[in-house]
């Protein structure tokens, strides 16, 4: 699961570049919204796959 997260975490840092325009310097706020949920969703799949599983015992 954790490469999933850190897939996500990628594409939303890649669309996080792209969300701005270059010549007017503004940003599109779905593409901002999107992003920001990628990395977030990103960041907690890749904390909740390194923690270790524990078993009762």
């Amino acid at each position: 699961m954790s490469k999933n997260g850190l897939f996500l975490l990628s594409i939303g840092c890649l669309l996080l570049l792209f969300s701005v325009n270059t010549v007017t310097a503004v940003y599109d706020i779905l593409s901002l919204v999107t992003a920001l949920t990628l990395i977030m969703s990103g960041i907690i799949i890749t904390i909740k796959g390194k923690n270790p599983k524990r078993s009762r015992g």
